[in-house]
């Protein structure tokens, strides 16, 4: 830890005790719109955690003058081990359920307060909302759903009209009983970035924990979409996904399925490639995305 605005305190003896994690890395217009979005909720029954992960900037002023929130920079790990790093924090101090929240998210006032009752209603499983473009206010980016060969390379969009069981969900705005967190060892380090969310929740399938999507409007996330990484280049984006797929096929898949999402995932590159031209990286770190992922 290299920088705090004050310590997060102790949880107050309550049944449900939510800790709202921010990571971030270097978004600060977003971060700070996100945090205004939590000033603005009904109910104060909740902290906040903003976990820096090593930003190359430093946080504006502003960052610090949201009471309910702490803020922690630490060196930069990546996204899962910087959610791992903030969560044992604020199970050390005696949170029960975790929100992981991404810092170019917005909602409405009633969020916070409407995932308290959902935590009283299903206290054991993983949820996630509805998550809409910010940019297409209507449009569905995310609403989570079954796993299949094409879940590493097209999103699930379904529009949900009651609570329902999925398989993966994206990981913006995720909600994690402490207990099935510490079960499943929170996100796979080895997910520098990207698949960390779908990884957790097929893993937690694994071990009888379900995931729901709960289509509640007081629920509902607007999602700047990638705003949360706007200091990456567009290769280094494209690195991080492409190895963190190759990861996650290589983790979850088995027999033909495997051998088509490799296939799949040759294609994707190609299409990368072409796309990214002329900014193509060195040829090392070309190739590196390719047998890092394979080598896992």
């Amino acid at each position: 830890m290299t920088g705090h605005a004050k310590g997060i305190q102790a949880f107050p003896a309550k049944t449900i005790r939510l800790a709202v994690i921010i990571p971030v890395y270097g978004n600060w217009d977003d971060t700070l719109q996100c945090l205004s979005s939590l000033a603005s909720q009904d109910t104060e029954e909740f902290q906040v955690l903003i976990a820096d992960d090593g930003s190359p900037t430093p946080p504006p002023d502003a960052v610090h003058n949201f009471a309910f929130a702490c803020y922690r920079k630490d060196e930069h790990v990546g996204y899962s081990a910087n959610c791992n790093r903030a969560a044992r924090e604020a199970i050390a101090l005696g949170a029960t359920h975790l929100l992981m929240l991404n810092s170019d998210t917005n909602f409405g006032n009633a969020f916070i307060r409407r995932w308290i009752q959902r935590a009283t209603e299903m206290p054991d499983d993983i949820l996630s909302p509805v998550i809409y473009w910010q940019r297409y206010p209507t449009r569905i980016w995310s609403s989570g759903g079954k796993f299949g060969i094409f879940t590493p390379y097209i999103r699930s969009r379904t529009r949900f009209t009651q609570v329902t069981e999925v398989d993966i969900v994206a990981g913006c705005a995720l909600f994690v009983p402490v207990r099935a967190w510490v079960e499943l060892g929170g996100f796979n380090p080895r997910y520098w970035m990207y698949f960390e969310d779908f990884d957790l929740t097929l893993r937690a399938k694994g071990k009888g924990i379900r995931t729901f999507v709960p289509p509640d409007p007081e629920l509902y996330v607007w999602h700047q979409v990638s705003g949360s990484f706007r200091g990456l280049d567009v290769w280094r984006k494209n690195y991080l996904y492409i190895t963190s797929s190759l990861i996650f096929i290589q983790s979850h898949y088995r027999g033909i399925r495997k051998l088509l999402c490799l296939c799949l995932s040759g294609l994707h590159l190609c299409l990368t490639t072409i796309l990214s031209l002329p900014r193509l990286p060195e040829p090392p770190l070309l190739w590196g995305a390719i047998t890092r992922g394979f080598s896992r």
